[in-house]
């Protein structure tokens, strides 16, 4: 579905650019031309009839390329990280053929084609001066048949496979258009300094989520610029567009305001959309010093798409992600299922456009996460007198330790308010005398007053246990950047045990 967008741009705005980086843009025009030609190249794939084809492609302008072409052949694509895929991934995923192109993490074998250099060479030969009257026709597909497929993992600790029909993708790039375009009135009316164009897109979420390829599709569909780059050129590349868009998560932003040119300035043509997580007032300040005056806060999930959306400078506290978006119905519910009122914190739960119909594989997650027609998110919030949505956690985040309920993810933002403390994860481990005990993880060059962080620990939770701290080169993260605790746990019990808790 979502090469008919590009076709139509390339029809309509041929020479606008598609995809650009500090080295080389291309246009609508030539995507359009690859994309005919990899469907061409590619059309007997279709005489396999597979149920999922993968693409593992670090390039990402053949990443899109082919995944665009995949579709034009009315396949059901799905994208894989660069680097190694873990072996419950495919397990989940499940694809009949996996496309692997460059370097990346998984070997040649079974169920896997391999196109090397050599092979796009010869198939892209001559593709900027092809006709437009010679390009491959769209397949006709049933628009309830199944169009994209990923993994969400952001939920739960564990994979589950979710798909979109091609009339689904469409509508959810419609949201997101509709919600994109709202954004850029609402700059122009509200604010002195205005774009005069189009914002390009940065997002450093990949295909290989729902939201990642939603988001980059719906920058494709709208015609508009998708750019790449990495924190290290970041500072040119913000240079480069006169508006950009960048989408990140709040783990993603901490990294790049640390890897900016060190002196540089905040510049008013970057407009910053965090996803993925609460956004202290801290790491907003810093941002604004630093990087950007214009800064929005979302609210979503891979199985919802986008929920919520704010601007910073409108929130009334750190966890507000202002009110739900007119296509979802969201309730703040007990453990029961009773809506709560305004105030009370309780589970977020969600129903209406863009909530997918569930998970595919058999697990008891599917159950409790789709009951009655709702989602629910498995996150903690509430809703403020004015009807904003605030984010107060994770369901499974809280603790219960000697009667005492802890907010793991609370200790964390406070610890990670010690400037020196460059990232945390906090989690319990039962210790050799059977009792639950706080660890937490640090990942810091410098020291610290741990006394004075122990206190504003105390200050939040006065029956707070001890809380050990260890150091380590970096913290495990889920895609949607939070903090993969399992992970964590796993890597540090031998050294906890052994070191830290010897017989």
């Amino acid at each position: 579905m979502l090469d008919r967008f590009v076709a139509y741009n390339a029809r309509c705005a041929g020479e606008a650019a598609a995809f650009g980086s500090l080295s080389r843009h291309r246009s609508y025009a030539l995507l359009e031309a690859t994309v005919s030609r990899l469907a061409r190249a590619l059309e007997g794939l279709r005489n396999l009839t597979p149920r999922r084809v993968a693409v593992q492609c670090p390039d990402t302008w053949r990443h899109w390329a082919l995944t665009l072409a995949l579709g034009r052949l009315g396949l059901t694509t799905a994208s894989l990280p660069n680097g190694e895929v873990s072996a419950e991934e495919l397990a989940v995923l499940q694809p009949d053929l996996i496309i692997l192109h460059g370097v990346g993490g998984m070997p040649a074998g079974e169920g896997r084609l391999v196109l090397k250099d050599d092979w796009f060479d010869r198939v892209l030969d001559g593709v900027e001066r092809d006709n437009a009257s010679h390009y491959y026709p769209p397949v006709p597909v049933d628009r309830s048949a199944p169009c994209r497929a990923a993994l969400a993992c952001g939920t739960d600790r564990d994979f589950h496979l979710m798909e979109l029909s091609f009339a689904e993708v469409e509508a959810q790039l419609h949201r997101l258009i509709y919600h994109d375009m709202a954004e850029f009135f609402a700059r122009n009316t509200s604010r002195r300094t205005r774009m005069t164009e189009k914002p390009q897109l940065l997002c450093s979420i990949g295909p290989q989520s729902l939201s990642g390829f939603l988001m980059a599709g719906a920058a494709l569909a709208g015609g508009t610029t998708l750019r790449s780059s990495d924190s290290q050129n970041i500072g040119a590349e913000v240079m480069q567009a006169s508006a950009l868009m960048i989408v990140m998560t709040p783990a993603h932003l901490e990294h790049l305001l640390r890897a900016l040119p060190p002196g540089m300035k905040p510049v008013n043509h970057i407009y910053l959309s965090v996803v993925g997580g609460k956004l202290s007032s801290g790491t907003l300040a810093r941002t604004k010093e630093r990087f950007t005056p214009h800064v929005q806060v979302v609210y979503g999930t891979d199985e919802c798409g986008i929920v919520a959306a704010i601007a910073a400078e409108k929130r009334q506290a750190d966890d507000d992600v202002g009110p739900p978006l007119p296509w979802v119905e969201v309730e703040v519910v007990d453990t029961e299922g009773n809506r709560l009122p305004a105030g009370k914190v309780g589970e977020i739960r969600i129903r209406g456009g863009g909530v997918v119909r569930g998970y595919l594989d058999d697990s008891p997650a599917g159950a409790r996460r789709f009951r009655d027609g709702w989602f629910y998110s498995g996150d903690l919030g509430t809703f403020s007198a004015t009807g904003a949505l605030q984010l107060r956690g994770r369901v499974d985040s809280l603790v219960n330790i000697g009667g005492a309920k802890f907010d793991l993810g609370v200790v964390e933002e406070i610890l990670r308010s010690e400037p020196r403390i460059r990232d945390v994860g906090v989690f319990t481990l039962e210790n050799r005398r059977g009792t639950e005990q706080f660890y937490a993880a640090l990942v810091s060059h410098e020291a610290f007053d741990s006394e004075a962080l122990s206190a504003r620990l105390r200050q939040r939770y006065v029956a707070l246990p001890p809380v050990t701290m260890v150091w380590v080169p970096e913290i495990p993260r889920t895609r949607e950047g939070h903090v993969d605790r399992g992970r964590l746990k796993a890597s540090l019990k031998d050294y906890i045990r052994q070191e830290l808790d010897p017989r």
